[in-house]
């Protein structure tokens, strides 16, 4: 088993993952029966839907630089961040992603002036993802009142707000994906107060077509204004490799948007973006997030990474792909154990970005 270190935990956690919520499974499964109901009917009676609106436009060429983009966390830490600055500079992205968790609420300066600063460095606002924890569920009045700063606080810095964060893992604090439908609803009405700002979402992580039909085809009061998918492939191997026997990376791709097509709750038109993308990394020990066969050498990590935004460029479907993340050691562009060390997906996303321009 892989043990959590006690020192140098100099880039968050080692995985960037919340620690898994302990309940009582069964009684879980049993209170949310109507709503895992819910979510197995909608994925019967959405499947003609998805089909219906399944296009598969070809987009020659290579990806350009607003295609490509990176997801880049606050360290809250002044020479960390200086660091990640310098990285970003030299890499060229020109799209970023930041993490805005609001258990973090009291940070929310830094976290501004750290958006403030990547923006300034690229031209281009951010997009903050919004991550929820168990009490944001449990307690709407504090949820609201986050997004409310948040939008407050960050509106000047940002592209759009997703929300929620992977839904459908129980870790990220929604227990069945009504829960999930309620953080979307409550952040419709506080969006009501700032109407500059624009919603993405549901950003369901990994392939799981079920959840992704129930957060999208349902009669709740939300909008999104983008519509965006945390499509992690890596347990499938190469992102052409299949699951379910057809969808590969591509197919993935546009079964997600095919979906946003069909949803009433998506802005007819409204771009896809794919915010999260990686493939864990072996000899990392306890920094990756997943077992250790679905980790990939270095060279491979960035041999994946290259084909990845070719393909979801080529479907002509996916509108952005931000890599997951700059600086990790179990996964990022750049090492952190020791000095900073960019890796060889460092060196081909930046091969991508300069073509591009």
């Amino acid at each position: 088993m892989k043990k959590r270190p006690w020192h140098d935990l100099r880039w968050h956690w080692p995985s960037d993952q919340p620690d898994q919520i302990r309940f009582n499974k069964r009684a879980l499964r049993w209170a949310a029966a109507p709503e895992y109901a819910r979510t197995a009917l909608t994925a019967v009676a959405g499947a003609p839907l998805v089909a219906a609106a399944w296009r598969s436009p070809v987009r020659g060429g290579e990806p350009t630089a607003d295609f490509c983009g990176v997801a880049v966390p606050c360290s809250y830490d002044a020479g960390r961040d200086s660091e990640q600055l310098a990285l970003l500079r030299t890499l060229g992205a020109k799209r970023v992603l930041v993490r805005a968790p609001v258990w973090e609420r009291q940070r929310l300066d830094q976290l501004v002036r750290w958006c403030a600063e990547v923006q300034a460095l690229t031209g281009n606002p951010v997009v903050v993802a919004v991550l929820q924890d168990r009490s944001s569920v449990t307690e709407p009045r504090r949820w609201r009142a986050d997004l409310a700063n948040l939008f407050s606080a960050l509106g000047p810095h940002a592209e759009a707000f997703q929300v929620p964060q992977a839904p459908n893992r129980t870790k990220w604090g929604c227990y069945h994906l009504g829960d999930a439908l309620d953080l979307l609803e409550d952040a419709q009405r506080v969006r009501r107060h700032f109407p500059a700002i624009r919603l993405a979402g549901p950003a369901v992580i990994d392939f799981e077509p079920a959840p992704l039909l129930r957060l999208l085809l349902n009669r709740r009061n939300f909008t999104l204004d983008v519509a965006t998918a945390l499509l992690y492939v890596d347990r499938r191997g190469a992102p052409e490799n299949t699951q379910y026997g057809i969808f590969d990376l591509a197919n993935k791709a546009r079964f997600t948007a095919a979906a946003c097509r069909a949803s009433p709750r998506v802005v007819r038109g409204a771009p896809l973006w794919l915010t999260e993308l990686n493939w864990p990394l072996l000899h990392s020990d306890f920094w990756t997030p997943t077992a250790d066969e679905e980790c990939v050498e270095e060279t491979t990590a960035a041999d994946f990474l290259r084909r990845s935004y070719q393909i979801a460029w080529a479907t002509g479907v996916v509108d952005r792909v931000y890599w997951w993340q700059l600086v990790a050691p179990g996964y990022g562009l750049v090492d952190a154990r020791g000095a900073l060390r960019p890796r060889p997906a460092f060196d081909a996303l930046k091969n991508l970005l300069t073509a591009a321009q």
